[in-house]
């Protein structure tokens, strides 16, 4: 389902002639504490409440929904959860809050208190609405309307069992299967929820890309926690380790007419991929980039993070990489959603 964009200036005008559209500022509510500025009139959609809460509105009503990262993930998210509770004038802001105060508009205090009446989120799609659920790729959300092949700054997530080999001695390759869809399913999960998606499963892991860090490292943390949770129904599924690094990727197309699929290059891959071996069982590991980026986004998070005793050397480095790693603790991370540095 695609969604219309809309750039900063349309919208300004239009507020500026008293159009009735509703102005959605998507967010979770430790970014409203922090940063208590948007876009005048904007209604706060929190992403990480209990129990997300929209404006009782007429179905028709226009809505336009921006976040704070310029790749749109987090409103896109919302956006497509709005047309599938029956919305049918949606629009997402183009660049998000970034772009707006790029071009110099003004912004004005936010209250996440709000005595407006309330829908709840998608609780009853009106007769005939499309439902799209969480479904959300990246042709669909950050690289909507892009030519490819595209260069864009992303994020990357390897998630990977620990001692999967084990299972084939001990279990009936049927079993492997088993717990291996089991593993995959609550990663695939855990992605969409966060305005990611999974690029490619690899026998016993996969790789998750996402628009950016602020997607990335809580999705990392919430997916160490679904996993968790899993294996308490599940025991003999394994323990999995986590990796993270962020940067420029080209992303296009491979393959011949008859099957293609994206493809996805730049050296945060290689780096991801290569120091997953250094995290422990349950453990998150993570570039400096990653952390640097988070600790005014999600500090709570970062906080968790210690740096190896020694930078490491990865092949096809000039230089060692510092690595943090997050060893597991049993806390019950917190849904997070997209925060950007404003």
């Amino acid at each position: 389902m695609s969604l219309r964009r809309i750039a900063p200036a349309g919208l300004k005008a239009r507020l500026d002639a008293a159009e009735p559209v509703l102005v959605l500022d998507v967010r979770r509510a430790e970014a409203f504490r922090r940063h208590p500025s948007g876009i005048a009139g904007a209604v706060p959609l929190l992403l990480d409440a209990p129990q997300p809460l929209v404006p009782d509105l007429p179905w028709e009503t226009p809505i336009v929904a921006y976040c704070l990262c310029s790749g749109q993930a987090s409103s896109t998210r919302a956006a497509l959860w709005l047309r599938a509770a029956g919305y049918v004038d949606v629009a997402v802001l183009s660049g998000g809050l970034p772009a707006w105060e790029a071009a110099g508009l003004p912004l004005a205090p936010i209250a996440i208190e709000d005595g407006r009446r309330i829908r709840t989120w998608i609780a009853a799609p009106r007769p005939g609405a499309v439902t799209t659920g969480d479904r959300l790729i990246a042709e669909s959300a950050f690289l909507f309307g892009e030519a490819l092949p595209a260069r864009r700054d992303m994020a990357v997530l390897f998630v990977d069992m620990v001692d999967s080999t084990e299972l084939l001695f001990t279990h009936s390759p049927e079993d492997v299967l088993r717990l291996v869809q089991a593993f995959m399913e609550v990663v695939v999960n855990v992605a969409v929820q966060h305005c990611g998606d999974v690029h490619d499963f690899e026998g016993d892991g996969a790789m998750l890309y996402f628009a950016g860090v602020g997607e990335a490292l809580p999705a990392a943390f919430n997916l160490r926690r679904a996993l968790d949770t899993r294996r308490r129904d599940l025991p003999e599924l394994p323990q999995a380790r986590f990796a993270l690094d962020a940067g420029p990727l080209v992303v296009g197309h491979v393959g011949a007419a008859e099957r293609r699929a994206l493809s996805f290059i730049g050296p945060s891959i290689n780096a991801a991929a290569r120091i997953l071996k250094l995290a422990p069982p349950g453990g998150i590991v993570a570039t400096r980039r990653i952390v640097g980026e988070a600790s005014y986004t999600d500090p709570d998070l970062t906080a968790r993070f210690v740096a190896l005793p020694e930078p490491q050397r990865l092949k096809g480095w000039e230089e060692p990489v510092t690595v943090y790693v997050a060893a597991e603790d049993g806390l019950d991370d917190t849904d997070h959603c997209h925060e950007r540095r404003r």
